[in-house]
């Protein structure tokens, strides 16, 4: 593919016509052919017409259709956006699969009209993304009539299903990207896809009114980036994967809102993998009691990865705790700090001296990063050698001045007593 791109970019007709003595190109089998262009980009795929005769049309097949920022900088101001999807379309001749849009700014109705047009196509890839404008655009209604959609991938756009919407009863992946929908909406939204494998949220930096209810039998992943009210899974027995990314500085204005509950979150999670929670949905547990550990355990869970953990903050190293302490199949564990060395720890570290050691049978790998050497970070790490019992390597990643400091501090690291004799302590200068 990467040959026939730079031989369509450095020659022309006539050279081509007499450096082969036949077309060997045409000859190929026609789903050789059909394959080649489905994979080159557009522009790419219509530059083939002028290879032979039979190629002349060829491309107007192509089930793939990709106007992305690779696609605007090759018009170059020659031709406007609008027009050249026009014609496309226009000539374009069988199925459509996969069609991705990004629009560089409004285009009005000509949006509308060719999602009128893909509504005759059986569309399973669909990727918009809209202009970041302050007032997003609502989607095209004919986008709800896809009824063969296995991805969609929506960008700055208003998500409002009709109430005729039936669901997407093939979509696998569905990506929303600074979207805006109620919580309500979502919910519905979410439970007429049954098939939905992997739910990506980010960037939903608004507040969301009400609830988020997830009910998705089949899904496997979430994602959710931006600010949320409560959060429950009350339908998803094979989730094995989830990523909360919960602004701390977006959500001060809505914290006293915000509902949770750390025991029912996880009691619908018993199945869960692998976890990556950030320091601020570790705050949004933390406003409900935290206990020792959970009622039900997370007995499955592998990898925990806690990011952006502010050890001066006593919410999150308690739900750090309780996570590591009721995960006992734990194996990697992986912590990013952001705790500032000299701000006041007291309470923590108190905290913290205060715990009864146990037994952690399973946790071999523990990489802690921007480490700063604050008391409450060494007291937790204190802590977690003399419970590790197979502990192979704990890692440093340290956010210090120099070498001599941090030779100082693994001196220290190296005095802690440790469960596990082949513990192996690694400083990362």
């Amino acid at each position: 593919m990467i040959i026939l791109r730079v031989f369509l970019s450095l020659m022309d007709i006539r050279t081509y016509s007499s450096f082969f003595a036949t077309d060997r190109i045409s000859n190929l089998p026609c789903d050789v052919l059909d394959n080649i262009l489905k994979y080159l980009p557009v522009h790419d795929a219509v530059k083939t017409s002028i290879l032979s005769r039979g190629w002349r049309y060829r491309w107007v097949t192509i089930p793939h259709l990709v106007f992305d920022e690779n696609f605007l900088q090759i018009l170059r101001g020659t031709y406007t956006m609008e027009s050249i999807v026009y014609q496309i379309l226009l000539l374009h001749k069988g199925p459509i699969v996969k069609f991705i849009l990004e629009l560089p700014y409004d285009l009005g109705p000509a949006v509308d009209h060719w999602f009128h047009f893909l509504s005759n196509h059986c569309i399973e890839e669909l990727k918009l993304k809209f202009p970041y404008i302050e007032i997003h655009r609502a989607m095209p209604h004919h986008l709800f009539t896809f009824d063969q959609l296995k991805h969609l991938h929506l960008v700055n756009a208003v998500l409002e299903s009709p109430s005729t919407f039936e669901g997407f009863s093939r979509l696998v992946k569905l990506d929303l990207v600074n979207v805006r929908i109620d919580s309500g909406k979502l919910t519905s939204f979410i439970s007429k896809c049954p098939m939905l494998k992997y739910l990506n949220i980010y960037r939903n930096y608004h507040s969301i009114c009400g609830n988020i209810e997830i009910e998705a039998p089949n899904l496997e992943s979430f994602c959710f980036e931006g600010i949320l009210r409560s959060i429950c899974f009350v339908k998803a027995p094979l989730l094995e994967e989830i990523t909360i990314t919960l602004s701390k500085k977006s959500s001060v204005r809505v914290f006293r809102e915000l509902e949770s509950n750390l025991i029912e979150f996880f009691g619908r999670l018993s199945f869960i993998k692998r976890l990556r929670l950030n320091g601020g949905f570790l705050q949004f547990l933390a406003r409900s009691e935290v206990p020792q550990n959970l009622p039900n355990n997370l007995c499955q869970l592998v990898v925990l990865d806690l990011f952006g953990v502010d050890f001066s903050i006593i919410g999150e190293v308690t739900c750090a705790l309780c996570l590591i302490r009721s995960s006992p199949t734990l194996q990697i564990l992986q912590i990013r700090s952001t705790t500032i060395r000299d701000v006041d720890v007291e309470d923590v570290v108190q905290y913290l001296k205060a715990q009864q050691k146990w037994k952690h049978r399973h946790l071999k790998k523990v990489n802690i990063l921007q480490f700063s050497g604050s008391e409450a970070e060494l007291e937790f790490v204190k802590l977690l050698l003399s419970s590790a019992t197979a502990l192979r390597k704990l890692e440093f990643y340290p956010s210090l001045a120099d070498e001599y400091e941090g030779f100082f501090m693994l001196k220290k690291l190296a005095r802690f007593r440790r469960a596990s004799s082949k513990a192996e302590l690694i400083f990362h200068l």
